[in-house]
């Protein structure tokens, strides 16, 4: 499995994150070529090699004429944004959406708005689809945040890891007034998530930060991985410390070590529930939030219950040690009032996420070895993104596209 694991030993910020993702790997020339799809103008990207208190490190910034961008830099003063209009979650999920970006970085980013539009709620009073959006809302936050979901998609990242998060103290000057750091909207994104203060008057994670990492990482300790690359973002401040976020990309041990065609066994745990008074409409919600958990597979088929009445199955595979949040999340986000589960083997061939270049741009492909010989897939959600982005039909878009991973696939293996 390809990881990634942010260490914020300085905070986070959303130009800090692109920029240690540009550092370890990430084509910057890919990544404009993706973020130009988004129907907004008159961005620019600088990119610069810095140094930070004698680390080596990339400041990466959006640049938008006519609008402040300094919310995404630590501890700068924030200017007047009545000019600029404050777009709602609904404006910026249109956006993101007329991209037509891959299904996989069109649904991060959209998860990162959402939590982004409950936090502002919550700490304002208002509702998510009323909440209007200040410097989040503006263009260099929609491609700082565009940006992260498509740099961890580009990388073929699977699963992020984060740190926990330093937290300044002092004050900041935003739209609404002086707030003190951490803003609160900041902490209220990080709800839940390990944190610790820093004697140092500074906003050390940003509102967009907190958003972009508390939505796809998980606060924990990372599995053993074989590290490939790894990433320096520069902020823009000076500290007493190195003012950057480093980002470590490679794969998990597990992985890396059998990436042949000999099958593995390995314990995982199954769970299953049946159901038979929950709405249709609740069940893709509810599975969303049991892969958030840990859960490896979840579907569900028909069954018959007690007394004739139809149900449905909810199956879910998890790795034992998260089977226990996965079993939560199950109670909390169905009517079920009970969960079995046991332990079981599963044999399964080692794979490996690629993202391969083919007519229509980018696509994730799914590698294995097979005893019969190497096989790749490209992935459903991007097919169906970009037949709904050309206007053509999807087994078109599919056949052309296993066109070209079949000859991407051939001359890898040459």
């Amino acid at each position: 499995m390809r990881i990634a694991r942010f260490d914020c030993f300085s905070g986070a910020s959303g130009n800090m994150i692109m920029g240690a993702l540009v550092d370890a790997g990430l084509s910057l020339d890919a990544l404009e070529r993706e973020l130009r799809k988004l129907p907004v103008e008159g961005w620019s990207i600088e990119a610069r090699r810095v140094d930070k208190r004698g680390l080596s490190a990339l400041y990466l910034d959006v640049h938008v004429p006519g609008e402040d961008h300094d919310h995404e830099h630590h501890h700068e003063a924030h200017h007047d944004h009545q000019a600029h209009a404050h777009r709602k979650l609904a404006d910026v999920l249109s956006i993101v959406r007329r991209a037509g970006f891959p299904a996989a970085v069109e649904k991060a980013a959209s998860a990162i708005y959402h939590r982004l539009a409950e936090a502002e709620a919550h700490v304002h009073g208002s509702s998510i689809d009323e909440i209007a959006f200040h410097e989040v809302g503006q263009v260099d936050a929609i491609i700082d945040i565009a940006g992260a979901a498509l740099g961890l998609y580009l990388l073929g990242i699977e699963r992020v890891y984060c740190s926990s998060m330093p937290c300044g103290r002092g004050f900041i000057d935003a739209s609404h007034g002086r707030m003190p750091s951490p803003a609160p909207a900041t902490l209220e994104l990080l709800r839940g998530a390990p944190t610790y203060d820093i004697d140092i008057d500074a906003e050390l994670v940003t509102p967009t930060g907190a958003a972009i990492l508390s939505t796809i990482a998980s606060f924990e300790q990372r599995p053993p991985m074989i590290i490939d690359s790894i990433g320096y973002g520069a902020g823009r401040s000076e500290f007493p410390f190195p003012n950057a976020l480093r980002v470590l990309v490679g794969e998990t041990v597990e992985s890396r070590g059998s990436l042949d065609s000999t099958p593995s066994s390995g314990d995982v745990t199954v769970l299953e529930t049946n159901i038979d008074d929950m709405s249709p409409q609740l069940y893709e919600h509810a599975i969303d939030r049991i892969f958030a958990a840990g859960a490896l597979d979840a579907w569900t088929h028909p069954v018959q219950m007690k007394k004739g009445r139809p149900g449905t199955q909810l199956c879910v595979i998890a790795p034992p040690e998260r089977a226990d949040a996965v079993a939560s999340a199950m109670l909390a986000e169905t009517t079920t009032i009970g969960v079995r589960r046991w332990n079981v083997v599963r044999d399964t061939l080692a794979r490996e996420e690629h993202v391969v270049q083919t007519g229509f741009g980018p696509v994730h492909v799914k590698l294995v070895r097979a005893p019969s010989g190497p096989r790749a897939r490209p992935e459903f959600d991007d097919c169906l993104a970009i037949a709904q982005r050309n206007g053509t039909t999807l087994a078109e878009i599919m056949r052309r596209v296993e066109a070209d991973v079949d000859e991407w696939l051939a001359s890898k293996h040459r």
